[in-house]
C-alpha cells in the first residue's frame, strides 16, 4: 500500500514539475537566479533544551517554513518526546515530526534530521534556543530565535547569552520561527548585510521593540489554552491556514466555524505551513484540511463552502464571539461592519515583505471599511511575496515569502490569547512590521472610530446589541452613542 508521501510524489511526473508548480507566483525568469533554493541550510537545537516545548514549537514551525523554499535542510536535534500538546498527530518524537512536516511541504526535498555534530558543511546556520552551553561553535553570522513569555527574541552572531525562563506563548513562540525563517531566506539569496535581521525584542503584550519599557508591562502569567469561545474564520488561505497551524501547537477550547470557497492548490505550498502536497495532489479543500486539524484537537468545528459575500449575511446572524476576517474578495472588508459583528481580527500580509494585523472592537476602535479602504495598493496580493534585491548588480526577482504569513498569522493568535487576559482593549489595535530592511522597528498604535465612517456608526444601533453585542467580549464596547 502506498504511503502518503508515495502518493503525493506520483502525482507529479519529476521534482522539475512539482517546482515549477509551486513556485509558479516567484516568477524568476532567469535560471541561475534560483539558485538560492540550493544552498544547504542547518537549523541547530541544543541538546539540553531539545524537550522544552517552546523549542520544539520554534524548531517545528522554522523548518517547516523553510522546507518551503529551501531544497537542502539538515535539523540538527537530539532524539526526544514530543510535548504533549504538539503530539496530537500520532509522532514518535520530535525528529519525526520535522522529518515529515518537511516532506509534506516538499517530497522531492533533500531533507535530513540528526544528532547536533561537528559540521564540515558551509551552510547557512539557525540556531533554536539561547544558552550558554553550545555543543557546536557558532559563526558571527548565525542567528539564534529564542521566546520568553510575550517575547520574541532574535540575536546575531557567537552569542553567550541565556534565558532563565521560557514558557512562552504558544503564537510568541511562532512569531520567533517565522524571524527566523525569514533570516534564513534573506542569507540564502544575498541580501546586503546591513538589511539582514539583527537583534530582536519584540514584546507582543504591547508591540514594543528593543525596549526595557515592556519588562514591567507584561501579565504575569501567559495562558496555557486557547479559548477561543465562537471563532468564525472567514479565509483559509496562507495567513488564516498558518493561523490553524499555530492553534494547534497549543491546548484549544471553543468551536470554529471555516469559511473558504478554494481548493489547496500546489502553488499554495510555498506559503502555507498547514497545506501538503498530498493536500495538493487529491485538491482537497481549504476548509476540509482545517476541519481534519480541529478533529485531532477535539475541537468543534464546521466549515461552510463559499465566498464571504454568499453567506455572510447568513453568519452575521450567527453568535460569535471573534470574527476573523481574512478574505477581501468583492470587497468584504468594505461589507463587514456593515453586517454588525463582534469583535473582528485580521491580518496581512504586504505587496512587498510587510505584515501588518488589526483589531476592531465595535464602539471602542476603526472597522474595517476604514482601516482597509478598497483599493488599497499597500495591503494586496499576491500573498506573502515580494520584491528581492540582491546584493550584485541583478534584475530583481519575485519571489515566495512564506515566513510572512505565519508571522502575520501569530498576531492574530497572539490577539486570540490576549482577549482572555484584563484591559485586553487598551493594548494597540493596529501593527505594522516589515522584514525587507531587517525588521528594523514595529509600529504600533490605537486607532478609534472614525468621524463620518458610516461602517463605525453601524456599531451604535440598537440593533447591533442583538448581532455582535451577545459575543463574550461585548463589554469591551463602549457606550458612545454613534447612532446616525
Amino acid at each position: 500500500m502506498l504511503s502518503d508521501l508515495d502518493v503525493a510524489r506520483n502525482h507529479w511526473p519529476s521534482a522539475n514539475a512539482f517546482y515549477l508548480e509551486r513556485d509558479t507566483r516567484t516568477e524568476l525568469e532567469v535560471a541561475h537566479l534560483t539558485r538560492y533554493v540550493h544552498v544547504p541550510i542547518e537549523i541547530h537545537v541544543e541538546p539540553q533544551l531539545a524537550t522544552d516545548v517552546t523549542i520544539q514549537r520554534m524548531v517545528l514551525l522554522a523548518a517547516n517554513l523553510t522546507a518551503r523554499w529551501a531544497r537542502n535542510v539538515r535539523v540538527l536535534v537530539p532524539e526526544v518526546d514530543l510535548a504533549s500538546p504538539l503530539s496530537i498527530h500520532g509522532d514518535r518524537g520530535l525528529r519525526a515530526r520535522v522529518i515529515r512536516e518537511m516532506f509534506e511541504a516538499d517530497p522531492f526535498g533533500n531533507f535530513e534530521v540528526g544528532t547536533l555534530r561537528t559540521s564540515d558543511s558551509e551552510g547557512i546556520r539557525l540556531r533554536v534556543g539561547l544558552d550558554t552551553k553550545t555543543t557546536f561553535p557558532a559563526t558571527e553570522n548565525d542567528y539564534w530565535i529564542d521566546a520568553a513569555l510575550w517575547t520574541a527574541l532574535g540575536r546575531r552572531g557567537r552569542q553567550s547569552s541565556r534565558l532563565e525562563c521560557r514558557d512562552a506563548a504558544a503564537p510568541t513562540a511562532a512569531l520567533a520561527a517565522a524571524i527566523g525563517a525569514a533570516d534564513l531566506f534573506k542569507r540564502a539569496v544575498d541580501h546586503r548585510l546591513d538589511e539582514w535581521i539583527d537583534a530582536v525584542d519584540w514584546c507582543t503584550w504591547n508591540h514594543t521593540i528593543n525596549s526595557e519599557a515592556h519588562m514591567h508591562a507584561e501579565p504575569a502569567l501567559v495562558p496555557s489554552t486557547a479559548d477561543v469561545g465562537e471563532l468564525l474564520l472567514a479565509g483559509v488561505g496562507a495567513v488564516g491556514s498558518a493561523l490553524l497551524y499555530i492553534l494547534s501547537s497549543m491546548p484549544l477550547q471553543g468551536r470554529v466555524t471555516l469559511l473558504d470557497r478554494d481548493c489547496v492548490e500546489t502553488s499554495n505550498l510555498n506559503r502555507a505551513p498547514l497545506f501538503t502536497a498530498l493536500d495538493a495532489s487529491l485538491s482537497r479543500r481549504k476548509t476540509d484540511v482545517g476541519l481534519s486539524l480541529m478533529r485531532l484537537l477535539n475541537c468543534e468545528a464546521k466549515a461552510v463552502y463559499g465566498s464571504w459575500h454568499k453567506h455572510g449575511e447568513e453568519l452575521s446572524r450567527e453568535r460569535f464571539d471573534v470574527w476573523v476576517s481574512l478574505t477581501n474578495e468583492g470587497g468584504a472588508w468594505a461589507e463587514v461592519p456593515f453586517q454588525l459583528p463582534p469583535v473582528v481580527l485580521h491580518g496581512t500580509t504586504t505587496s512587498g515583505w510587510g505584515i501588518g494585523f488589526g483589531r476592531h472592537i465595535p464602539r471602542l476602535e476603526d472597522c474595517t471599511a476604514c482601516r482597509l479602504p478598497r483599493p488599497h495598493a499597500e495591503f494586496r496580493g499576491p500573498c506573502s511575496e515580494g520584491e528581492v534585491r540582491l546584493s550584485a548588480q541583478r534584475e530583481p526577482i519575485r519571489a515566495s515569502l512564506p515566513f510572512l504569513s505565519a508571522a502575520s498569522a501569530s498576531l492574530i493568535a497572539i490577539e486570540l490569547i490576549k482577549l482572555q487576559c484584563p484591559n485586553a482593549g487598551s493594548l494597540p489595535n493596529a501593527v505594522c512590521a516589515d522584514f525587507r530592511y531587517g525588521l528594523p522597528s514595529v509600529v504600533a498604535g490605537r486607532i478609534g472610530p472614525t468621524n463620518g465612517c458610516r461602517g463605525c456608526q453601524m456599531a451604535g444601533l440598537a440593533i447591533w446589541n442583538e448581532r455582535g453585542g451577545r459575543g463574550r467580549y461585548a463589554s469591551l464596547s463602549s457606550h458612545l452613542d454613534l447612532a446616525m
